[in-house]
């Protein structure tokens, strides 16, 4: 049914657009406390060593510098900082400090002063002896065993294996495809801080902190500080963009143990080099596919290995890898199925949460896969994806639900069409492949996660009150990442109550007043807390109305709503504000205006996408530009359309720079990185993007807030696999190693001309 909304499907900005764009919006690194202290951090100048003594008498002597934090005197207690919850499954291998250091940036000790200048000056005085060790910096050494092992247990963690069916017996041609990736950092504008104040004479602590999960915050603080979780609120501050680098609890527990020490507030700020080597980076992955097709090209088995280097603490990567393989049987019927997963420690930094958990990963393997299995068997991509995907309401052959609408016919046959892709291939078949500009067309097609559910229990709990001015406060644990989750949900209680969004408070996540939760991440905020937020907004309505039937004398059916207003249906010149009723329940004594309403997801419809890239590679230099870009997305709903736009335009961005030009590199003999800040840490501009056309697929999901999907990761899962297939079109290659640099082109290139 259509609907014509008001506030819903309308173009609209952020929340806080006027804050940032006049610089007033206070971000962690804004805030200032009275006797607030700075602490920076002294790191391990070597990949892999104990130390055997850290002198910080200097540094203690230093006038302004508070404290001095290390392994000598700080909680040893091993902990995961991926941990939202301590019940969560998770290898225990990190301290806050260590004496065995295992990557260049490992965490040695840290000083308090009371400037970051002096706190800099200080670390610079501590002497830490270390004896090195034989480190390992590749998959390739550390499963052929480490000389010296990282930790006592879990170095390697060969996942259970995940299947269904017998590929063995699965019948066809046998077809067989590498991929690997890189070191990629996350890039986000805002480097991570945190700022946490404890008070003594109260053992309370309060933390500040741009985070994905302020429960995952408090839960990390209470167990390795042990403190009491309800002595212990964390505030989510405004954030500058994450993709997933602020998911995990890296700097929130360093900051509240120096201000446990020391009893003042003390604020930890990270450089950008900091961000680069002592948070997180997305993995390095190596995987080896093998796919039968019957002679018809449908598949019938699929076996997959895959190898992830954690780096230097496995943290969340034996989940991530998990979570591949549940994702690898969402586009394509796949009778037969084998995942082996592996995670491996290396001596390097730590990687983890990126931008679609598992996702983009499986995309590339499954993609990559299929573009040269076209190829191979001489066919259209397209044509070879129809044969083989799944049909709307398919079944996850994995945990076992429904995958929803799934329109992955609609996305190919609708993006084939809009990108003119037959045209574009018959025009390219004839370009002239002696010059030096070389031209190719590539796609990929993809879908998602909208939540949790059913992999792990999942629910968003929210309170919607009416003021007594008609204004709504809503209590929602909500992360805004800076894409404009708070703005969406604005205008759903805006359209429910028919009031203006900017008549809605909706304040951030705070443990001292939202219900526990599980943190924005997982494509969760729009389709599970946006249906709380729906619901909820539902049922004060239908509250509303009954008191304002008492106060008109009239049956609350009798009634209908606008503007702030409910008015008799029939004699629409008697009515009440919104206020006039509030006033009225205040003063009857009996009620208060407010709604608390939990959600329980029962549903996870994957939101497809369909990428088209034309491509342009200069033969002589290897560098390639984007000329072309379609992205056709399944939506459900396009909350605001704007805000969506940007999402799909920021993820062709992210993974242009993923295929192109982005990777942290390290020594290889020492660990070292060689390009730790953004002026040899290459990422794709706006000036690099091409012409960008989004199509929007709305098939309304029955579950999901006015019918909308999740739209945030799923739009950068297959973007990589249509750039790389465009790139393979235009120089009749087979790459499928990133990232496709200058370098690596022209190798190629030269390659094969030597063949």
């Amino acid at each position: 049914m259509d609907h014509t909304y008001t506030y819903i499907g309308r173009d609209a900005p952020v929340n806080d657009a006027a804050a940032k764009a006049t610089g007033q919006l206070a971000y962690a690194a804004d805030l200032h406390l009275p006797g607030m202290l700075y602490m920076k951090l002294l790191l391990s100048p070597v990949a892999h060593g104990l130390v055997r003594s850290l002198d910080t008498s200097a540094a203690l002597a230093l006038p302004g510098v508070a404290a001095v934090l290390s392994f000598q005197n700080t909680p040893s207690v091993k902990y995961n900082r991926g941990r939202v919850r301590a019940t969560d499954e998770a290898p225990d291998q990190e301290t806050l400090f260590t004496d065995h250091v295992r990557f260049v940036g490992d965490r040695i000790a840290a000083v308090v002063a009371q400037t970051p200048e002096i706190a800099q000056q200080a670390v610079s005085l501590l002497r830490a002896d270390i004896q090195p060790l034989p480190p390992v910096f590749n998959l390739a050494q550390a499963l052929e065993g480490a000389p010296v092992p990282l930790h006592e247990r879990d170095d390697i963690i060969h996942l259970p294996v995940v299947s269904y069916g017998d590929y063995a017996s699965a019948q066809g041609e046998e077809f067989c495809h590498h991929t690997a990736t890189q070191r990629v950092s996350h890039i986000a504008m805002e480097t991570h801080c945190a700022v946490a104040d404890y008070t003594p004479a109260t053992g309370r602590m309060t933390v500040w902190t741009a985070t994905q999960s302020v429960f995952g915050v408090r839960s990390a603080i209470s167990t390795i500080l042990d403190l009491p979780m309800s002595r212990i609120r964390v505030i989510k501050t405004p954030m500058g963009g994450s993709f997933g680098c602020k998911q995990e609890m890296i700097l929130e527990p360093l900051a509240a143990c120096a201000a446990k020490m020391t009893g003042r507030p003390v604020m930890l700020h990270f450089s950008r080099s900091e961000v680069m080597l002592c948070t997180m980076l997305k993995h390095p992955l190596e995987s080896d596919i093998k796919v039968k097709f019957s002679p018809q090209r449908t598949i019938t088995g699929l076996q997959l290995h895959c190898r992830l280097d954690a780096g230097a603490y496995q943290t969340v990567s034996p989940d991530y890898a998990g979570s591949i393989s549940k994702k690898l049987s969402w586009v394509y019927n796949i009778p037969h199925m084998e995942y082996y997963g592996t995670t491996v420690c290396t001596n390097t930094p730590t990687t983890g949460s990126y931008r679609g958990w598992g996702g983009p990963e499986a995309a590339i393997i499954m993609e990559n896969m299929m573009n040269a299995a076209a190829r191979h068997f001489s066919m259209d991509p397209i044509e070879l994806r129809l044969r083989n995907i799944l049909p709307p309401y398919a079944i996850s052959r994995i945990n076992n639900f429904s995958l929803g609408n799934l329109p992955l016919e609609d996305a190919l046959l609708l993006g084939r069409e809009r990108f003119a892709w037959e045209e574009r291939k018959a025009r390219l078949a004839v370009q002239d492949r002696s010059g030096r500009y070389a031209r190719g067309i590539g796609m990929a097609l993809s879908t998602h996660t909208s939540g949790y559910f059913p992999r792990k229990g999942d629910w968003g709990t929210v309170v919607v009150k009416m003021e007594e001015d008609g204004s709504v406060c809503v209590n929602c644990n909500v992360h805004d990442h800076g894409c404009g989750e708070v703005a969406v949900f604005k205008a759903i209680v805006g359209e429910v109550l028919s009031i203006s969004p900017e008549l809605v408070d909706l304040p951030e996540g705070d443990t001292a007043y939202n219900a526990l939760d599980n943190g924005c991440y997982t494509s969760r905020s729009i389709y599970v807390l946006g249906r709380a937020i729906l619901d909820a907004s539902k049922k004060l309505l239908e509250q509303l109305r009954r008191n304002a039937g008492e106060l008109l004398g009239c049956l609350p059916e009798q009634l209908s709503h606008k503007d702030g207003r409910f008015f008799v249906t029939k004699q629409p010149q008697r009515g009440c504000t919104y206020s006039q009723v509030a006033y009225y329940v205040a003063d009857k004594g009996t009620e208060a205006l407010f709604v608390a309403h939990t959600h329980i997801p029962v549903s996870n419809p994957g939101p497809v996408a369909a990428h088209f890239a034309e491509v342009e590679v200069d033969t002589y230099t290897g560098l390639c530009q984007v000329i072309d870009y379609l992205a056709v997305h399944d939506v459900g709903k396009a909350l605001n359309p704007a805000l969506c736009r940007g999402q799909v335009g920021s993820a062709l961005q992210q993974g242009m720079g993923l295929v192109f030009c982005e990777e942290l590199k390290l020594d290889p003999k020492t660990g070292r990185a060689l390009n730790a800040d953004l002026q040899r840490y290459h990422v794709a501009r706006a000036y690099d993007l091409p012409n960008l056309d989004v199509l929007f697929l709305e098939k309304p999901d029955e579950e999901g807030p006015f019918g909308a999907k999740s739209v945030g990761e799923s739009c950068y899962v297959p973007v990589a696999p249509a750039l790389i297939a465009a790139v393979n079109d235009a120089l009749d290659l087979e790459l499928s190693t990133l990232p496709l640099d200058p370098a690596h082109i022209l190798s190629a290139l030269d390659d094969k001309q030597a063949q």
